[in-house]
């Protein structure tokens, strides 16, 4: 069991950070499988370095993009919701509060769902680019 709390919100996100040190890292994604997200739409959050080389970074969401994952990503869906299509040709819907785990190496499209510039979400990774992994269709 992870020492992380059940619940993390945007605004408790450094709290969270300083927990990550006490969790090994090969650990870290499946200890958060069962995390739940509540968003402060007012937090305005774009990149955020947390310890032992996790980055936190925020989204919106305009139009379908290809994701190519270098590491184990968290996802939350913050605002909105996400469809996305997996390479194995499966298809993962993510409602507004949910999270999915992509794994390292993997790669998906991913669809907006909602109103035009109202999805967001937010990414959990060890050294990540999402100015690299997302890139627009």
């Amino acid at each position: 069991m992870s020492l992380a709390r059940r619940k993390i919100t945007l605004r408790n996100l450094s709290e969270f950070s300083r927990l990550m040190p006490q969790v090994p890292r090969d650990r870290v994604i499946d200890a958060m499988g069962n995390l739940s997200l509540e968003c402060s739409l007012a937090y305005a959050l774009s990149k955020t370095f947390l310890r032992d080389g996790w980055i936190a970074e925020y989204r919106h969401l305009q139009t379908a993009a290809q994701l190519s994952v270098g590491n184990d990503l968290l996802l939350f869906a913050t605002s909105g919701g996400l469809t996305f299509e997996m390479d194995d040709g499966s298809q993962r819907h993510v409602k507004h509060g949910e999270q999915l785990v992509l794994k390292a190496a993997s790669q998906a499209k991913v669809f907006p769902v909602g109103e035009q510039g109202a999805v967001s979400f937010l990414a959990l990774a060890v050294d990540l680019d999402l100015s690299e992994a997302l890139q627009e269709l």
